[in-house]
């Protein structure tokens, strides 16, 4: 069997390796004529963290990663609301938060899959199916053929609409900028600050290096030019806690921006012997910092649900049986939790941080457990 693979990120590229693992042939196709992920930070909970381990990539996810404290949640003054204690994540869950350069843990992907089955430069313009096989076509003029086809082609992915899903993205409401900086980690708690509309979180990685993010609410498709995002942040968050304009300032003019988007939840995904994987199935707001853990978890569960199935599309629709019900109520969930982070009203505000002070850290181990408890174990 071979398998094409649409988009070479972190979902595409870790199924990949899943889908090799259980003896399928399989050639990525990225658009980019480069392999490269967006100079950000990303946090790795249990759930990928164990999947990772299970491709073997332990390892080299440890050279690459820092391994958050206790992470904090703050008023934007910087009183604590709550805090979540690392040690009760790793007793109840078998391990903490990391945190990785994107580009950092796309190297090791693409390392561990090997450059010779990743194509750069191919734009995906269609697909096709006709009995027994599926077609690609690129922009380029080129075509391809294999048995199974997958899009993990993102937000706005070309597959996703090819198998007439057309719905259009939702804007969340509220903007992010994101930036890596040169910083003494010595005093940084991992935490998140929150206040009327905007919020401000701050994550020690290895090598002498902080990620840090900011929100705000605004209108969709509002811009500011790259050398004014500084200045502007320091005016949005000027005299919130320390080291929160530190941090500001010592980014270059590397820091991006991005509207938040994601997708209502689809009922099914996929048709024939197409599927769909990460954001090109269920596109999530960053709130709970799940979107490439699921997109982890996806390629480990399409790995074994197709290499079992006596008929491909058979272990397709498995496949999306088995994750859409919890991929849903993790969108859901972030929806939520975006919504509660930005509320704008100084007065809900108050009693929201007031209600969150007093949930017992019971309840909100309860919350996570079923989000971090996944564990998929290939048999490799």
């Amino acid at each position: 069997m071979r398998a094409l693979i649409i988009g070479g990120g972190i979902g595409g590229l870790t199924a990949a390796i899943a889908l090799r693992s259980k003896g399928i042939d399989v050639d990525v196709y990225e658009q980019s004529p480069m392999l490269k992920e967006v100079g950000a930070g990303i946090s790795l909970w249990p759930n990928a963290v164990k999947a990772l381990a299970n491709l073997g990539l332990g390892e080299a996810l440890r050279s690459i990663s820092h391994e958050d404290s206790d992470f904090a949640l703050k008023r934007w003054n910087g009183a604590v609301i709550s805090h979540t204690p690392t040690r009760v994540l790793k007793q109840r869950f078998g391990g903490g938060v990391i945190l990785v350069h994107r580009a950092e843990l796309l190297g090791i992907l693409a390392d561990s899959f090997g450059s010779e089955h990743i194509h750069l430069g191919h734009t995906c313009a269609g697909i096709e199916e006709t009995p027994g096989r599926v077609t690609a076509r690129f922009t380029n003029g080129e075509t391809t053929h294999a048995e199974v086809l997958i899009g993990a082609d993102g937000l706005h992915s070309v597959v996703r609409t090819a198998l007439e899903h057309r719905e259009p993205v939702r804007y969340s409401g509220y903007t992010a900028w994101r930036c890596v900086v040169r910083f003494d980690t010595s005093a940084i708690v991992p935490s998140e600050s929150w206040g009327a509309g905007k919020r401000f979180g701050i994550h020690p990685m290895k090598g002498g290096r902080v990620y840090w993010y900011a929100t705000d609410n605004t209108r969709e498709g509002e811009i500011d030019a790259e050398q004014s995002r500084k200045s502007h942040l320091l005016s949005l968050f000027k005299r919130w806690h320390q080291p929160i304009e530190a941090l500001i300032q010592a980014a270059d003019s590397n820091i991006l921006r991005n509207d938040i988007y994601d997708r209502n939840p689809l009922p099914v995904w996929g048709s024939g012997r197409a599927t769909l994987l990460g954001d090109a199935a269920h596109p999530m707001t960053p709130d709970l910092g799940q979107g490439a853990c699921l997109a982890i978890e996806d390629a480990l569960e399409l790995a074994e649900f197709l290499a079992s199935a006596s008929d491909i599309a058979a272990g397709l629709r498995s496949y999306e049986a088995s994750r859409i019900p919890r991929t849903t109520s993790i969108v859901l969930a972030s929806r939520r939790m975006g919504r509660l982070g930005q509320l704008s009203s100084p007065l809900l505000c108050r009693l929201r941080d007031l209600a969150l002070q007093l949930t017992p850290e019971a309840l909100t181990l309860r919350s996570l457990t079923p989000i971090l408890s996944y564990e998929r174990h290939l048999d490799i």
